[in-house]
């Protein structure tokens, strides 16, 4: 899985910018059981700052979101029985004050595959396991840093895990706090919780770098609060419209969907239509609407015998 092209290359950035770090550090005259503790940390930031224009994004659509409530909320209570409905007119919502509701998940996205990488160039794994650079590769591994004996290895004393849990939950709701859905806030605080019984063994050094990015975002959430204005409806609609190639995409689906519904619905109707205004046979009069059926033997009129039937067919005796 590190050998494929894209992680690949990303495995061997990472170690490029912790290897160049490192160095720098060295040249300055800290020992290795600070400067590569230092380079994850200094690697973190680099990090952030490249994801902040995203984190910028993130939090103003949280924000329209958070505006745009009231509205959601009326047009579940108009739709709730019509789920196609619901999801092209919440769709008309979202282009109207463009609002990207997709927007807060791709900081969250962009982090995995940084993270994945990381982990394997601390473990020396993928084009890390090649001899020229295994030297650098141990040199991480067993580098300490503050109370940690080793950064290839989990923390001993699991004080990173705790500060990783911790840190994670202010973050979290400081996040939350523009949201309304009980169940999403509830899944979000559960997930730094559920996250430990998977994390619990990775090395030290992906912690520093966890806990590292929970403490940025902590801050960066608090100054970009401070700095961004609240968002209003009228503001929103104001604004000239943005192309977003995914709301099309999505809005334009959901268009389809419900004329290929509608039609489904009109065919039907006209279906029944048709079987209801069948035209009875000829000679049988069309029954009334309401009209009671006879049971089976009754209400059928008795037919008269021929003439001659009925009567005695022997005369009276002659003579």
């Amino acid at each position: 899985m590190y050998n494929l092209p894209i992680l690949k290359q990303l495995v061997l950035l990472l170690h490029w910018i912790l290897v160049t770090i490192n160095d720098a550090l060295a040249s300055l005259g800290l020992g290795p059981n600070w400067t590569w503790g230092l380079a994850i940390i200094g690697l973190t930031i680099l990090v952030r700052l490249v994801l902040f224009p995203l984190t910028w994004k993130q939090f103003s659509s949280a924000q329209s979101m958070q505006a745009i409530q009231p509205q959601l909320k009326e047009l579940q209570k108009k739709y709730k029985s019509d789920r196609g409905k619901l999801q092209q007119e919440t769709m008309k919502l979202y282009q109207e004050h463009r609002v990207n509701p997709f927007a807060s998940c791709l900081p969250l996205l962009l982090q995995l595959p940084v993270f994945i990488s990381l982990y394997a160039a601390i473990k020396g794994l993928g084009p890390l396991s090649a001899p020229i650079y295994q030297p650098s590769v141990f040199a991480l591994n067993h580098a300490s840093f503050l109370w940690i004996p080793q950064l290839g290895k989990p923390d001993p004393y699991y004080i990173l895990l705790v500060l990783y849990v911790v840190s994670q939950l202010i973050s979290t709701e400081l996040m939350l706090s523009t949201q309304t859905d009980k169940s999403q806030k509830m899944i979000m605080r559960a997930m730094p919780i559920m996250f430990v019984f998977f994390l619990f063994r990775f090395p030290a050094g992906l912690f520093v770098y966890w806990v590292t990015t929970n403490i940025w975002t902590i801050g960066q959430q608090l100054l970009i609060r401070k700095v961004m204005k609240p968002k209003d409806l009228a503001t929103m609609s104001a604004k000239p419209a943005k192309r977003s190639r995914i709301m099309e995409a999505l809005t334009a689906a959901q268009g389809s969907r419900m004329e290929t519904r509608e039609e489904l619905i009109a065919k039907q109707k006209a279906e029944r239509a048709k079987q209801g205004g069948a035209k009875p046979a000829a000679g049988q009069p069309a029954a009334k609407k309401g009209a009671r059926k006879a049971p089976p033997g009754k209400g059928k009129s008795k037919q008269s015998p021929p003439a001659g039937q009925g009567k005695s067919q022997s005369g009276p005796a002659g003579g």
